[in-house]
């Protein structure tokens, strides 16, 4: 081989392998690219056929409602679907949805199957019929889905019923979009009150609150021009007994005008703001808790703020409060929650506040993953109502955008452990070293919880006598779209908009959790709440879909309670947020 042969080789090899490997990353950048706008078409035009079926339903329609089946629908399988009473106390009866007599089905009687379940109602308040997930895309033509039929209204016996029913779809394409080709019941529960548990007693009680917007986002200073959604986030409520009088009090934080209402002891209640020293006139106040922080026998009052210092009031055991905020080390700034308890054993309350992001230049850097919070503080209690910022020393910065913040003993040391929510991303659990210090354990327990967490709960749910862990989040009808193929077009996305170098921390973090596997990521980001059992070996179970506590919605806040004082922990959750004009895009 002669030399000029040689250095053309030498020369152009390179070159080769650079075009194979353009080659090649074209190939799969198209790969990504064709299944994202797979997996778009297909929700959108499942979502079409899920909205036909509900208008069925809606209308009590047997013929709108069966043409959503092909005609060439069967089931080995399948049978009518019955109701059968699985409790019955305190009012509420709840019925669980099986299957009768199993035996191969056709379109014929799916009619039947549908005629059986409209004689069940009188009447409809609310249908939904929504895509929780693409389980199968391998085939565009076929895909395999699944769905939650939502209905709300009163049966033949008048009585007033919610149930929830999750369905496998075998869908095929037909003419125009898709037509169900087999179906399966995974689930299904129905409620039936007789709406006498509770009695809203409000207005007659003496609580006149009314939820007011921070009138700060309306300035020019703090306009919140980036992440405008922020200015519509409200406050929090309270209940603690400050007087110790042997009656719960109740205490709203507001965007601009907190109130205290005093428990009169008689059922009513009285605002008692003004006349307890506390402002009646606060700007963009999120947090406040009542807790003894001076050991005096009487509850204090810390309140967090999102554009402003944080302040602590002291209790005068009087029926009074005084500022002491000046020298108390409450740091401020951007406080969108907080939790107090004794995590270094010393005899006094701590306080642990969770932080957002500054809205006037920030946005959340992924839907999935985000790590540019303004970082949260752990205060230790130095005694004599001052406080010490110790969150560095501690490793308990946290930068996500928290929501969410709870204190229990997971593992039953005898130190108090942290669990913080957040929004647009990971979880974390932070394991008490007993020395000061704590360990992010969340990977090894198993309650990373990547999603748009909300709040978190200690408690022992399943009574065995240790602590399970349960966290709010977002679980709306786009629950779909975060699916493996849109998470990878998101990378793309982000190097054609020259931001991966920016957004690569949030890429690196998932890695380092999912892998390649991103799949089970994206289910796991957007399934709605979580309830997380504990195994006494250190580890975390999620059993929400087991369990049926993850509905659609956007929950706010949750906690554990025994409310019918059976002896068994239950679970309150708060949700609302509509974001389009009809309530439907839940």
């Amino acid at each position: 081989m002669s030399k000029k042969q040689k250095r053309w080789i030498f020369y152009s090899s390179p070159v080769a392998l650079l075009v194979v490997f353009l080659i090649g990353a074209k190939f799969q950048v198209n790969r990504i690219e064709e299944r994202a706008q797979r997996l778009a078409e297909t929700g959108k035009a499942a979502i079409a056929l899920l909205n036909e079926y509900k208008a069925g339903v809606e209308a009590f329609d047997i013929d709108t409602t069966l043409e959503c089946y092909d005609d060439a629908y069967q089931n080995e399988n399948e049978g009518f679907w019955v109701q059968k009473l699985q409790s019955e106390r305190d009012g509420v009866s709840v019925y669980e949805w099986q299957i009768e007599a199993p035996r191969p089905f056709n379109k014929s009687d799916q009619a039947e199957q549908l005629s059986n379940y409209f004689d069940t109602m009188q009447s409809i308040e609310k249908v939904k019929f929504v895509l929780d997930r693409i389980e199968d895309l391998t085939n565009a033509e076929k895909p395999i889905i699944r769905s939650v039929l939502w209905v709300i209204g009163t049966n033949d016996a008048d009585e007033v019923f919610e149930s929830q029913a999750h369905f496998r779809l075998w869908l095929t394409k037909a003419e125009e979009g898709f037509k169900i080709r087999k179906q399966e019941l995974i689930r299904g529960v129905t409620v039936i009150g007789d709406q006498t548990g509770f009695t809203n007693v409000t207005e007659q009680v003496g609580i006149d609150f009314i939820s007011n917007r921070n009138p700060i986002w309306a300035t020019p200073e703090w306009e919140p021009k980036t992440f405008e959604i922020v200015k519509y986030a409200s406050a929090g409520v309270t209940a603690a007994d400050y007087d110790n009088d042997g009656w719960y009090d109740i205490f709203f934080a507001d965007g601009e005008h907190p109130r205290l209402y005093r428990n009169n002891g008689d059922g009513t209640f009285t605002d008692a703001t003004a006349a307890l020293g506390l402002p009646t006139e606060l700007t963009g106040l999120n947090v406040g808790i009542f807790a003894d922080f001076d050991n005096d026998g009487d509850k204090d009052l810390f309140l967090g703020y999102i554009s402003q210092e944080n302040q602590l009031y002291r209790n005068n055991g009087d029926g009074t409060f005084t500022d002491v905020s000046k020298n108390a080390g409450l740091g401020g700034y951007f406080a969108t929650v907080a939790a107090v308890d004794d995590y270094d054993n010393d005899g006094d309350l701590d306080l642990y506040i969770g932080r957002y992001l500054d809205p006037r230049t920030k946005l959340p850097t992924t839907l999935f993953f985000t790590r540019n919070g303004e970082g949260n503080i752990l205060l230790r209690n130095d005694g004599n109502l001052r406080f010490t910022d110790v969150t560095d020393e501690a490793g308990v910065r946290e930068g996500g955008l928290t929501l969410g913040v709870a204190w229990g003993d997971y593992d039953e040391d005898g130190d108090r452990d942290l669990y913080v929510a957040n929004d647009f991303g990971r979880n974390t659990l932070f394991r008490n070293n007993s020395d000061g210090t704590f360990t992010d354990v969340s990977k090894e327990t198993g309650t990373i919880d990547p999603g748009f967490g909300m709040s978190a709960a200690f408690g022992d749910i399943d009574n065995d006598g240790d602590l399970d862990i349960y966290i709010s989040n977002v679980h709306s009808a786009q629950r779909w779209y975060a699916q493996a193929a849109t998470l990878y077009q998101y990378m793309l996305n982000s190097i054609g908009q020259r931001t991966i170098f920016e957004d690569w921390p949030s890429y690196k973090g998932i890695f380092s959790i999912a892998g390649t596997d991103w799949s089970s990521f994206g289910d796991e980001t957007v399934k709605g709440n979580s309830l997380m059992l504990n195994n006494g070996k250190g580890q975390f179970v999620d059993v929400s879909e087991v369990a049926g506590t993850n509905p659609f919605g956007w929950y706010w806040s949750s906690t554990m309670f025994d409310y019918d004082n059976d002896g068994r922990q239950d679970i309150y959750a708060v949700n609302g947020w509509i974001t389009a004009k009809s309530e439907d895009d839940l």
